[in-house]
């Protein structure tokens, strides 16, 4: 595939958008190196499929309480870009600037048990893990309401 990879915040990946079928994404970016199936033991949350497309660096989930569409992406492609910026080569702040820009303001920080620091922008349904300093990857959602609908765009 030589279309760059372009993140779009609550939407989806370049032009495939969340709630598309296995189908889609097979269409869009072929079959998956490897697949892996994430059962869930809290009753709050779905069991899910996730594709791992190895070359293109990232991976797409598939929720088994949502018939099996595509409701998220995990990124770690230095190339990608945001609001057409090439956000691993930002830092924290930078990233911060570039989401607030675009009407994304809810920010909120933590270090995960594993030792990535994590910086989630509820707003946008987007986790930035880092490593000290460095970004290493990006998990991005579909927005699901308070009465747990999702919002698919």
């Amino acid at each position: 595939m030589k279309e760059k990879l372009v993140i779009n915040p609550l939407k989806g990946l370049n032009n495939l958008k969340f709630g598309s079928s296995k189908k889609d994404v097979e269409n869009y970016f072929g079959k998956p190196e490897d697949t892996e199936t994430i059962e869930v033991e809290e009753d709050d949350l779905s069991d899910a499929i996730v594709w791992n497309y190895d070359e293109l660096g990232f991976s797409a989930f598939f929720e088994n309480d949502l018939d099996d569409l595509l409701t998220c992406f995990d990124i770690s492609n230095d190339d990608v870009t945001l609001f057409d910026k090439k956000v691993f080569e930002m830092d924290k702040k930078k990233i911060i600037d570039l989401m607030k820009k675009h009407g994304f303001s809810e920010v909120e920080s933590e270090d995960e048990d594993w030792g990535e620091h994590r910086m989630s922008f509820n707003d946008a349904v987007m986790d930035f893990y880092f490593e000290g300093n460095q970004l290493v990857s990006i998990s991005w959602g579909v927005m699901i309401d308070d009465d747990n609908k999702v919002q698919w765009p």
